[in-house]
């Protein structure tokens, strides 16, 4: 729902944007279908899950965001909240978007329902790189404001001495020491849903055209978690071999080839938020270029990814240019003007 402002003047629509700003503030951001945007602004696009006649972008990575920040919400509370369906979703109309997902999770040992909040901000395009910095059931209040928009983190205690261009550790040559690796048993591998949550995103950030049914039958073959000395061991980094996937932008094709991810997972303490980040991982010396790969689509997936290219498209004039500084110092010398 838009608001017509003549976005010729200046003054009327920093002061739109503005207001606007400050009711999604007051929602949380989580339920903005009912705030009426100013003509221009590039604000929250809604999408609302339970209709079955809308198709809502980038389906399989918004269900995975919500995933990630039910698992957040266990992690740190001891809990086993699985999720049962999601609601609606907000996310910024741009390429590099911050996410307000409204779900439904359950207890399994209860089977009651609870609505639940998460907010996942992407901090990167075509790769792995999240920010998980709402989890919650909806009936719990934050004990401070939550930003709409968050800016993102650049306190990286455990960034490796020896990494590559994205930050990321080399895959080790072994995992012999037993002191920094820990290989998962079989056991472990069952008991642990998310270990293939981490690896789903890591292929569906780098990868957003992938086939869910392409998700749905890789194999995961070895886990080595690697854990930081006097540190929680909720700060880590997972080396992942794993196979089933047809199709990649590195090695050779085929469901038989096996392929490595690297994921790092760790809380920046000074917020409490959730970082995540993964790709595929690469040993000193080997080639870390991917290819440009092509992929036969179905006629549902490309009926699919065209409704949601129309649904992207502005309905309103674009936004026009301003730089953050001089929009502070003209909207201050404006209204001085008053």
């Amino acid at each position: 729902m838009s608001s017509r402002i003549n976005i010729g003047n200046s003054q009327e629509f920093v002061l739109g944007q503005m207001k606007y700003w400050d009711q999604v503030k007051e929602s949380g951001g989580f339920d903005v279908e009912h705030i009426s945007a100013p003509q221009g602004t590039c604000g929250l696009m809604p999408y609302d899950c339970e209709n079955e006649r809308i198709r809502y972008p980038d389906r399989v990575l918004v269900n995975l965001y919500a995933r990630l920040g039910l698992h957040r919400y266990n992690l740190s509370n001891g809990t086993n909240l699985e999720l049962h369906h999601l609601k609606k979703f907000n996310k910024t109309m741009n390429y590099i978007s911050s996410y307000r997902i409204t779900l439904v999770v359950y207890d399994p040992a209860t089977t009651s329902l609870v609505t639940f909040l998460v907010g996942v901000s992407e901090q990167a395009y075509g790769r792995l790189n999240l920010m998980v910095f709402v989890a919650r059931p909806q009936a719990d209040r934050p004990h401070v404001q939550q930003v709409v928009r968050p800016i993102g983190f650049t306190n990286d205690p455990f960034k490796p001495d020896a990494c590559d261009a994205n930050g990321f550790p080399f895959w080790p040559t072994d995992f012999d020491d037993t002191k920094r690796f820990h290989l998962l048993k079989e056991s472990e591998l069952q008991g642990n849903n998310w270990i293939p949550l981490y690896l789903e995103l890591a292929l569906c950030s780098n990868d957003r055209n992938i086939p869910e049914s392409h998700v749905s039958q890789l194999k995961i073959v070895r886990v080595a978690m690697e854990t930081f000395e006097d540190v929680d061991v909720i700060n880590a980094n997972f080396y992942i071999t794993f196979k089933g996937l047809p199709v990649a932008r590195v090695g050779e094709d085929g469901e038989h080839v096996e392929r490595k991810v690297i994921i790092r997972r760790y809380v920046d303490f000074s917020t409490g938020y959730l970082i995540l980040m993964g790709g595929f991982g690469f040993s000193v010396g080997e080639d870390t270029s991917e290819r440009n790969m092509t992929r036969s689509r179905t006629l549902e997936e490309a009926y699919a990814a065209f409704d949601a290219e129309q649904r992207l498209r502005p309905t309103t004039l674009p936004c026009p240019v301003i730089h953050i500084s001089d929009y502070w110092k003209n909207l201050d010398k404006n209204l001085g003007a008053q």
